[in-house]
This record gives structure tokens, sequence and C-alpha cells, in this order.
């Protein structure tokens, strides 16, 4: 199995100092809008030492084809922690058709002291997540490999 490895430049948060605590994320999703490209799998973000969380709309059947949702995920963390981990986004290969191929992923944060939105990082077409399909064999793609 190959690792699937998608990094991204950090973006409008380059120059906010690590220091600052970051009240939430906001983590949007984009499923590719192709036949069977969605999944049936439990979908997580991964931020190593800070983390993990399940990324699930109560109710509602998430990360179907051509599907584009935005996950809120409560923190209590620093940038530099944020900078400093290994993200990964990836599913546990449940359910009848596990197989996903992403189109996009944004990380969003918000500052403690600010109800404004900036950009930490946004990935384009990560592709299939999946066990059975080439060219990786894998259900987590690493977009962070927290060595900044």
């Amino acid at each position: 199995m190959k690792n699937l490895k998608v990094y991204a430049q950090e973006d409008e948060t380059k120059n906010i100092l690590g220091i600052r605590v970051i009240s939430n994320l906001a983590v949007t999703v984009s499923t590719k809008d192709t036949i069977l490209a969605g999944t049936d799998a439990h979908v997580f973000l991964s931020l190593g030492s800070l983390g993990n969380y399940p990324l699930i709309t109560i109710g509602e059947d998430d990360f179907e084809k051509g599907d584009t949702r935005t996950y809120w995920l409560d923190t209590n963390f620093t940038l530099a922690a944020l900078r400093s981990e290994r993200i990964e986004l990836g599913h546990d290969n449940t359910g009848k058709m596990p197989g996903w191929n992403v189109s996009g992923v944004a990380i969003q944060i918000k500052l403690a002291s600010s109800n404004v939105l900036s950009l930490y990082k946004r990935w384009g077409e990560i592709g299939w997540l999946s066990a059975t399909k080439e060219p990786y064999f894998t259900t987590i793609a690493e977009l962070q490999d927290g060595s900044r």
C-alpha cells in the first residue's frame, strides 16, 4: 500500500502568530461528481495529538456524489499546535460502498478573539480513498506532515 500524501501551503493564516488560540475549525469536504464517488464509510479528520474528529451530519447521508459540506469543530489549541501536527482525512472502510473519491478539502480557522474565519489550507483533487482501488489502495490521505 502506497501512502497518499497531498500537501498544501498555508494561506491567510501564515502571518498570524502561533500563540493565538483557535476556538473553531470549519472543515469543508467535497466529493467528486462522478459515478460511485460517494462513501458509506465513517469519515474522520485526524489532527494528531490534538484529536480525531468524526465528520458527520446527524440524519443525513454525507459524502454522496457531488456533495460539499462544512463541518464545525470546537477546538481549544494554538495555531502553532495545529501547524506542528500531522493532519489526515480518512474513513474506516465500512459500509456497503466504502470507497470515496474526494475532490477537495479546506480548513478555515476562527481565532478565540475574533468572529472572522481565515483560510488555513485548501487541498484540491485528493482522489480515491479506497482499500481496493489503484493507485494507492489506502483509506487515508495525509494532508500535512507536521514538520513545520
